[in-house]
């Protein structure tokens, strides 16, 4: 497992991020709506924006996920990481919200509560910067304040670039408030 943050951009040529980013932006893509975009049940902070599943409990959820999967292990190949399963993938999709704490950042955050890797593709140009703390999961019993957490360091969005992490960071999100931030996030072993 790495400790780096990797970040690659432009990790497919520009036709096929224009045809990503057409296909997520389209009418004939799904989105869910969800509460809170960070966590399911969410009792501190309700960041409400969008979700789509591609893969989940080792299953195929949507028709997409071929095509976005590419992206993953092109990111993967790049990094000379080898996985050997998909945890989940899925999409998230947000809108500028006139929300009086929007200087706060969504709460911080861990995909999965197993060793994996996290992989971030970002669908467009925006604001919302991904934000991957020092502080590790060690437990649901351990979980950080979020005066406690100090920055690993901070990703821009941009069309193309994609970010690979260890899944045991805490992580988030700042919320946009320029532009929608929609990103593809894919776990593996």
């Amino acid at each position: 497992m790495i400790n780096d943050i990797l970040v690659f951009d432009d990790i497919i040529d520009i036709d096929h991020q224009n045809q990503i980013k057409n296909l997520l932006f389209s009418d004939k893509f799904n989105w869910f709506f969800c509460k809170d975009i960070s966590i399911n049940d969410n009792h501190v902070q309700q960041r409400p924006g969008f979700a789509h599943y591609f893969y989940n409990n080792k299953s195929v959820n949507s028709n997409f996920h071929k095509d976005v999967f590419q992206i993953i292990t092109k990111s993967l190949e790049k990094a000379n990481i080898k996985y050997t399963e998909c945890i989940q993938g899925r999409s998230f999709f947000q809108l500028p919200l006139n929300l009086p704490d929007r200087q706060n950042v969504d709460s911080p955050h861990i995909d999965r509560d197993v060793p994996h890797l996290a992989v971030l593709y970002y669908v467009n140009d925006g604001d919302g910067d991904t934000i991957i703390y020092e502080n590790t999961f060690n437990g649901y019993d351990k979980i950080p304040h979020k005066n406690d957490l100090k920055i690993k360091q901070k990703v821009s969005p941009k069309m193309g670039r994609v970010v690979i992490f260890n899944g045991k960071y805490w992580h988030t999100a700042e919320q946009p408030e320029h532009n929608v931030r929609c990103i593809i996030n894919y776990n593996v072993v």
